[in-house]
Formats: C-alpha cells, sequence, structure tokens
C-alpha cells in the first residue's frame, strides 16, 4: 500500500482526469446550493401571532405541530408542546386570562397591575365608586372569560378635586 501512494507522489495526476474531478464537485456543492435555496423558499407554515392562535384554539396548545416551532431555544421550553413547562404555561394561562390585558381602562374605570401575594396578583381597581369599582372588575372577569380566583383586587374610589 505504500508503496501505492509513493507511486501516486511521484506522478501526478493526469489534467484530464483533475478537471473531470473539479467539474463533479461544482457540480455536487452547486446542485446542494439550489436545493437549500428551494427548500428555504419552498411552502413552509405561515406563522400567525401566537396570542391569535391561542384566542383560536381557546385553552388548548398554542403551538400546532409542525409549525415550524421545533427548534425553540432552550430558554424557552413552555413553547414546546408536550413538555412539562409546557403544560404548566397553558394552565397559568388559562388562570390568568385576563391579566394579559392589565393596565385595563373603559368607562371611567382602571384596572392596573400594584403587586402579588404568594401565587395571586394584586390589582387594583378604580371607579367614580367603590360599587362601580366592583361592578368594572367583574365584567373585566366576564369581558375574558376569567374565573378570577387568581386574582387579590383592591377597590378604590377615584379621588375628585372639590373646589370651594
Amino acid at each position: 500500500m505504500i508503496e501505492r501512494l509513493r507511486a501516486l507522489r511521484d506522478r501526478p495526476l493526469d489534467p484530464e482526469v483533475a478537471r473531470a474531478v473539479t467539474l463533479l464537485a461544482l457540480s455536487v456543492a452547486l446542485g446542494l446550493v439550489v436545493l437549500a435555496v428551494l427548500a428555504g423558499i419552498g411552502g413552509g407554515p405561515s406563522r400567525t401571532p401566537v396570542a391569535e392562535r391561542a384566542r383560536e384554539a381557546g385553552s388548548k396548545a398554542i403551538h400546532a405541530p409542525g409549525d415550524g416551532l421545533a427548534n425553540v431555544p432552550a430558554q424557552d421550553p413552555q413553547d414546546r408542546i408536550g413538555t412539562a413547562a409546557h403544560r404548566r404555561a397553558a394552565r397559568e394561562l388559562a388562570r390568568h386570562r385576563a391579566l394579559q390585558h392589565v393596565p385595563f381602562e373603559r368607562d371611567g374605570a382602571s384596572i392596573d397591575l400594584v403587586g402579588a401575594r404568594g401565587a395571586r396578583a394584586v390589582l387594583r381597581v378604580r371607579a367614580t365608586s367603590v360599587a362601580a369599582a366592583r361592578r368594572a372588575w367583574k365584567a373585566f372577569l366576564r369581558r375574558y372569560r376569567d374565573p378570577g380566583a387568581a386574582y387579590v383586587p383592591i377597590f378604590q374610589a377615584n379621588r375628585t378635586r372639590r373646589e370651594s
């Protein structure tokens, strides 16, 4: 075997064979580039915003299989369907449906996130009166189909400035 290698070292390759090998390598490389370009341009799944997909699916999984999210970065394990992190995130999203719409203002009432007590979010609900704040709170929860068990609401009447 060593003698064959020495013989190849001593005799250079025939120029026609070298040209044929070079052309073959170039055509293979060009074919791979064309294939990669066509795969990148091709009909990949269209992506819709996560919130829109979540709204369409209700409280079911946010990502459908084959939606192009198979290579989710390691810092976002809740986006990988079937993982424990995904199940926890879906459960929390279902428990806090209305929280993603805070701060909220409508008809003179406002709802703001002011803190947390354990796992429950503390929300300040302001309106013209405490009774109006309670009504606004109930309407807010109904609007987003949230049971409200994950929140601690603090009801306040807006302070009006009296002029003398």
